[in-house]
């Protein structure tokens, strides 16, 4: 018995800029970072450090930014596989694609970085050194991919770096989202007009120069089509806990019944509780929640509810959201 959740899916209205092709897209990605080269290690330091690039990403994955996305097909926010700093090489300076297409396929045969699992999400992005510069020129960041051996196609991009943490996560970020709504030119494109420039026409390039510190991450804002605008998503308004009744039912004797709630974003921390509202000398329900990631944005609850009497017994299906998991 399906009852829907708070919060519908995004709505839209109007032309939109951008159409959904039918391509891949990455739905939760997991996101490797991959530094290349002996100035990662230097002594003192560069800035930014490996590890603060790091520390800032996962503050991306785990915040609201990617939470804009749900309206491109339910994509919904990544986690972080991990990060490893590559000293053995340096890169080409300047260097191209396939420079960054043999690296990043040599650490994955040899093991230093995961391959894909079932789910094929992995996005390996490679970080390079201050001052190590694309043989494209003017190009800051890309993300493209290569087909394996396996037939399996590999997401991955790059980032330059000038020796400063906000510019190297405003790039990444701006890389993140493309790669997650358009990883192969074929899923999250613009129509005719949406960009003047050459190459795939996505939802980072029409707002290009407009960032913000998000929770401290400086990111780059990407378009929406629901907003109809460019955004950096934030947490929503909302005052927490709340809670609510979300359905109400009278059980027969005996019987066990199966509800689904649907369209609850995954990042809201929600507890279920089931309550007969028909009085009983004895125990009269037993219950249980199970939970479905229906895509990356949004759960659905399955609760089986069974009714221990031989007589009727009504039911209230109640809920408390926490807060942000």
């Amino acid at each position: 018995m399906p009852v829907p959740g708070p919060f519908g899916g995004p709505g839209g209205g109007g032309a939109n800029k951008f159409n959904d092709n039918g391509g891949a897209v990455i739905e939760i990605v997991r996101l490797q970072l991959i530094y290349w080269g002996a100035a990662w290690a230097s002594s003192p330091p560069p800035s930014p450090t490996s590890a603060q690039v790091t520390s800032a990403v996962q503050q991306m994955l785990a915040g609201p930014y990617m939470t804009g996305l749900a309206q491109y097909r339910g994509i919904g926010r990544g986690h972080l596989l991990g990060s490893v700093v590559v000293t053995t090489s340096n890169p080409p300076n300047p260097f191209n694609d396939t420079n960054v297409k043999n690296f990043v396929s040599g650490l994955i045969s040899a093991g230093t970085v995961p391959g894909l699992d079932a789910a094929k999400a992995n996005l390996y992005f490679v970080v390079m050194p201050k001052g190590v510069n694309s043989a494209s020129g003017g190009v800051i960041g890309e993300h493209t991919y290569y087909p394996d051996g396996g037939g399996n196609r590999i997401h991955f991009g790059w980032i330059t770096n000038n020796g400063n943490l906000g510019y190297v996560t405003n790039i990444l970020s701006h890389e993140l989202v493309e790669s997650c709504t358009d990883p192969e030119g074929s899923a999250i494109l613009g129509v005719a007009g949406t960009c003047s420039g050459g190459g795939w026409c996505e939802i980072g390039d029409v707002c290009e120069g407009t960032s913000s510190v998000l929770h401290g991450v400086t990111v780059q804002s990407f378009w929406s089509n629901t907003n109809a605008k460019c955004i950096v998503p934030d947490w929503p308004n909302i005052t927490f806990p709340y809670s609510g009744t979300q359905f109400t039912y009278t059980l027969a004797a005996n019987q066990t019944v199966n509800f689904y709630t649907f369209n609850w974003p995954e990042y809201e921390f929600v507890v279920w509780e089931v309550v007969p509202t028909t009085a009983g000398t004895a125990a009269e329900i037993t219950w249980s929640v199970e939970i479905q990631r229906a895509s990356g944005a949004y759960v659905t609850y399955w609760i089986t509810v069974t009714n221990l009497t031989g007589a009727a017994v009504s039911i209230q299906g109640r809920y408390t959201v926490l807060g942000i998991a």
